[in-house]
């Protein structure tokens, strides 16, 4: 006789990783929405049994907060230039990652409590740049967010355009986020009048 082994029975015998259970997740996020990204419709996208997907995630919310934080992952700021490039480098490619994925980037609004850790440390290098500026903290803090809704904004609308990110909307985006940094650099501390 065999024994027996412990926990639940695999209903179809398939394993999968967790990185390709994001990678199909993402793929039903960017496809269909939000909406349609249930842990049944990425199981039976995937291959295998729905409490799978529950072990390695916990729940929806921690699907979306892994799937984030592995999107964002390699966003970084350059690591030469002064600090307004390396925060137009930052943003730039946030913004990129933003217009590719903006279903994420909605899933995250409508969800404020699942915010990543990838985009916590994005916010926080983005400080840390203007604070190189010598803006007090408080500025500091008021031109991240204005920095990052800028983004935000630009992206998404890409997205609601439905084209994809045109040269042309590209270039607007960096032109206004070089405007925008450049109004900044002109009321920061020790700015030449």
């Amino acid at each position: 006789m065999t024994a027996r082994r412990r926990g639940r029975p695999k209903a179809d015998g398939n394993t999968v990783s967790p990185d390709a259970i994001l990678s199909a997740a993402l793929s039903i996020l960017d496809a269909e929405g939000l909406d349609r990204l249930t842990m049944r419709a990425l199981a039976t996208r995937v291959g295998i049994n729905p409490m799978t997907i529950y072990h390695h995630f916990t729940d929806r919310d921690g699907l979306i907060r892994a799937l984030a934080d592995a999107v964002y992952a390699d966003i970084a700021a350059p690591q030469t230039g002064d600090a307004l490039a390396r925060a137009h480098g930052l943003l730039a490619a946030y913004y990129t990652r933003v217009a590719a994925h903006p279903g994420l980037t909605l899933a995250i609004f409508v969800r404020p409590e699942i915010f990543p850790d990838q985009a916590k440390r994005i916010t926080r290098d983005l400080a840390a740049l203007l604070a190189e500026l010598g803006l007090p903290a408080n500025r500091s803090l008021r031109w991240t967010h204005i920095l990052v809704d800028y983004t935000h904004g630009a992206a998404l609308a890409v997205a609601a355009g439905g084209q994809g990110a045109s040269p042309q909307m590209r270039e607007d985006f960096e032109n206004g986020l070089s405007e925008l940094l450049d109004a900044l650099s002109r009321t920061a501390p020790g700015a030449k009048a």
